[in-house]
């Protein structure tokens, strides 16, 4: 894609320059060598426009020959060793011409197309930067800062560069509106994002990646049969589109239509059996309709060939947590705590599910503390898992202090408080015969209502409470 757009930049730029632009040159041509490479420039560039690139290379070259401080020399010949793939060339004579002129916008704009399509990004958006400080009117070099910026990682000022571009220019190409909209997309700003999307469509019908990227945010957005319908649309187009089978897949299986969503998946396999998306979705409806040894039979077939692969651990892990199958648990984040040390969410969990269990505290205390260190942000579901290993250590005490200061950190964040933390609150008093706060706890944890198994233990251990 950066390629395609590039190379549209180079003709759309060579296409403007004409021998009757050089008249506005600014400098002052003082001698006649500089008049001579003027000449030989204006005629290289005929050349240029005409792709016969071997004569416009000997054109510039010789106007360098005549004009060895000739920055429009070394551009020149920069762009065309771009038109020919011939970057480690390019580079010199585009650095040789900003070294000449510092700031000569034209140079600056074709070393940061240059650097974009080398992927060094950082340094495309100093020199883009710098060539846009030149000259603001450029809605091409906004564009291209755009790209810089967005495969910088810095997606709001690439949102920014492209609004100013299409203030600009509103007729860029098709491109540049499906870079608008995955920027916009990235960044949450589903509506504009649509928006672009279908001026996609509506200018090339055939343009997958819009449709597909349209049915995503339909899914997020809750639109389930809008989302149905473009990923059905990419089908259409190409019905071997793996993505599009395995997002449809997944709207169905938000659905609990598992049949369907069962359907889509093996369709995806059959077409693909090297993506383990649709295999790992599998694994998930069978998981959905109780069939717990079908799906680990399609997780652990994927293991198999990676068993370090953390996507199908995690959802392996998942599936043990909500079953409350801890002992399988322990094993899969145990494993994961292996893989990612310094992920403070599996170290949490791995220390909790030991603190559940009863077994290896002293590990546990050190994965939990460890969490707290590395993660600031959860520290309120950190401090839960710690208060309860306090309380299977039998240190009531210090599992109710850290109890209440969990509860007020949930309170702070204004995080909904789930019942377990109420649940484990409950226990801790009830440990401490504090059986009137045991209760409030234990009705906090009822009400809460956000775990089935500990709604069901919180009204067990409500009823049996002394009078």
């Amino acid at each position: 894609m950066k390629k395609k757009f590039l190379t549209f930049c180079l003709c759309a730029y060579i296409a403007a320059v004409s021998p009757a632009a050089f008249a506005d040159q600014t400098f002052e041509l003082n001698s006649p060598p500089q008049k001579r490479a003027l000449k030989l420039i204006q005629e290289g560039v005929s050349f240029l426009i005409s792709d016969k690139d071997a004569e416009a290379e000997q054109k510039f070259l010789q106007a360098k020959a005549a004009d060895p401080y000739s920055a429009q020399a070394y551009n020149f010949l920069g762009l065309l060793y771009m038109k020919q793939e011939l970057y480690q060339k390019a580079e010199a004579m585009l650095n040789q011409a900003v070294a000449i002129e510092p700031m000569y916008p034209e140079a600056l704009r074709n070393l940061g197309k240059l650097y974009l399509n080398g992927d060094e990004f950082g340094k495309a958006a100093n020199c883009l930067k710098k060539a846009l400080s030149q000259d603001r009117n450029q809605p091409f070099t906004w564009y291209l800062y755009g790209m810089a910026l967005y495969f910088s990682g810095h997606l709001s000022e690439a949102v920014e560069a492209y609004e100013t571009a299409f203030a600009l220019e509103p007729a860029l190409p098709l491109e540049a509106v499906y870079n608008l909209a995955v920027a916009y997309h990235e960044t949450g700003r589903f509506f504009e994002a649509v928006k672009q999307y279908e001026r996609v469509v509506k200018g090339s019908p055939g343009h997958v990646n819009s449709l597909n990227n349209m049915g995503l945010i339909f899914s997020v957005m809750g639109e389930k049969e809008r989302a149905i319908e473009a990923f059905k649309a990419v089908l259409a187009i190409d019905a071997s589109n793996v993505k599009a089978r395995i997002n449809l897949g997944n709207v169905f299986l938000s659905q609990k239509d598992l049949a369907e969503a069962e359907k889509i998946y093996r369709s995806a396999i059959s077409i693909d059996k090297t993506d383990i998306s649709p295999r790992l979705n599998l694994g998930v409806v069978f998981y959905e309709k109780g069939d717990l040894e079908s799906a680990n039979q399609e997780w652990n077939a994927i293991l198999q060939d990676n068993p370090d692969n953390i996507r199908v651990l995690s959802v392996m892990g998942s599936a043990y947590l909500e079953k409350h199958e801890y002992d399988k648990a322990i094993e899969v984040f145990d494993k994961m705590a292996e893989i990612m040390p310094e992920n403070a969410s599996v170290s949490n969990t791995l220390g909790y599910l030991l603190a559940e269990k009863g077994i290896e505290l002293e590990k546990a205390e050190k994965l939990i503390e460890k969490a707290l260190r590395l993660d600031k942000t959860n520290r309120a579901t950190y401090y839960d898992s710690l208060a309860w290993l306090y309380y299977r250590q039998g240190k009531f005490e210090k599992a109710l202090k850290i109890q209440k200061r969990a509860l007020n950190t949930f309170r702070i964040s204004h995080e909904k408080i789930s019942s377990d933390v109420h649940y484990h609150l409950g226990k801790i008093h009830e440990k401490m015969d504090n059986f009137a706060e045991a209760q409030k706890a234990y009705e906090l944890a009822i009400k809460s209502n956000t775990d089935e198994t500990i709604v069901a233990k919180a009204k067990e251990s409500l009823a049996a409470l002394p009078d």
